[in-house]
């Protein structure tokens, strides 16, 4: 990597992240002409996740950026315009559709993998992957539930927890190859569809060589991090390799230049930018003060080095620590105040009693209790227990009472 001729210090480094992720500023308002699609070409893609304590990722992660977002919205997004679209990268994922003819290599690569690992090995026949096309072709849209009366072969737990019964595998599978694509969903039920009948009807199939679809996912990647190594750049989409990913930085110069970032702890990191990081360190608003509960997927904090790197903030989710060894909680969230993490807070929504429960909250090191600093934080509670669709929320404890 040549020397960098652009330094970028760690408060501007913070305040760039958080604008290209749609954090820095105010949520948009209802009357905003910035829609929640829009939301989702800007951050590239929204990770999926069935964890509900407050609210499902993707709603939390969307309505972090808008203040009267409801799940509606994205059911609507799915079905009704089916302007996005459900796939794997790191996880599962929500992409816009433009992307769509980018993600082919995608839909081989995962679909691959599959096959290669322990459920790919018990991955159910070309028999019945045939007959649960043809179902869908004729019937429209279906969910598993539907396929388990034609296939009501039992997943065999005595060797392994994860097996499931192969019409599960053969949809995981012809989901994965691109062949079906998830059409709406009913709660958290996916229901199936043929993805050329779908996706054609909105998009089309214009095809991308392999080179144009690799040169997409790195510089869309390099777009959206602002400042990034090869590793960043290729974990951002996982739809390439790291290979694939330096060869591309070797052959696009004119694409990018080198920065010095300051990270929270004042080293020095030396980076790739794209041409234009310049304009983005001049545009850049001032922060929004206010406080804002995130959720643990969100893509300010799911690359935890990254976090570390730019907020000074080690996050671990304890979902599967055992609990009497969790240094926090099952399930607690950062809290972002202006362009600093200062505190994460365990806090989940109660339907029984129609509460929003705030168990503890613990600044992060440095960070002082103040009166108008819980003040905000409350504010913010009222505004999730409306995205938790519960009326109360319990007493904000002191957190200097606890560890």
């Amino acid at each position: 990597m040549p020397g960098a001729t652009i330094s970028i210090d760690k408060q501007l480094a913070r305040r760039v992240w958080l604008q290209l992720q749609g954090l820095l500023s105010a949520p948009h308002s209802a009357r905003s002409e910035h829609g929640v699609l829009d939301t989702v070409r800007q951050l590239g893609m929204v990770q999926l996740d069935t964890i509900s304590t407050v609210a499902r990722a993707h709603h939390h992660i969307l309505w972090s950026r808008h203040n009267t977002y409801c799940e509606d919205d994205y059911n609507a997004l799915l079905g009704n315009e089916a302007s996005v679209f459900e796939h794997f990268s790191h996880d599962a994922v929500i992409l816009p559709l433009d992307i769509y003819p980018y993600w082919q290599r995608q839909h081989q690569r995962r679909s691959d993998s599959y096959k290669r690992g322990a459920l790919g090995r018990q991955l159910a026949g070309v028999k019945v992957q045939k007959e649960i096309l043809a179902l869908i072709t004729e019937n429209g849209p279906m969910c598993s539930r539907d396929f388990a009366v034609t296939h009501k072969q039992k997943a065999d737990k005595s060797k392994h927890a994860w097996m499931r019964p192969p019409h599960k595998l053969a949809l995981d599978y012809l989901w994965l190859k691109g062949d079906l694509c998830v059409s709406h969903r009913r709660g958290f039920t996916k229901y199936y569809d043929l993805s050329e009948r779908l996706i054609s009807k909105v998009l089309g199939y214009d095809t991308c060589t392999h080179q144009q679809q690799i040169d997409f996912l790195c510089s869309s990647a390099l777009q959206r991090l602002g400042f990034a190594t090869a590793t960043e750049i290729q974990r951002f989409y996982e739809a390439c390799d790291l290979s694939e990913v330096k060869l591309w930085l070797q052959q696009n110069t004119h694409k990018h230049c080198t920065v010095s970032v300051q990270g929270h702890d004042d080293r020095l990191l030396l980076r790739y930018a794209p041409k234009n990081i310049e304009a983005t360190l001049e545009s850049l608003p001032e922060p929004c003060r206010r406080m804002r509960i995130i959720s643990p997927f969100d893509p300010v904090v799911r690359d935890r080095t990254r976090l570390k790197q730019l907020f000074g903030m080690y996050y671990r989710i304890e979902i599967y620590t055992p609990a009497a060894q969790r240094k926090y909680g099952y399930y607690v969230y950062p809290v972002l105040e202006a362009d600093r993490i200062v505190a994460r807070i365990d806090v989940s929504a109660n339907k029984n009693t129609d509460t929003l429960e705030v168990r503890k909250w613990w600044l992060e090191p440095g960070e002082k209790y103040t009166n108008s600093r819980a003040q905000r934080l409350q504010s913010e509670l009222k505004r999730l227990a409306k995205l938790a669709r519960v009326r109360h929320i319990s007493n904000l404890p002191d957190p200097s009472k606890h560890p």
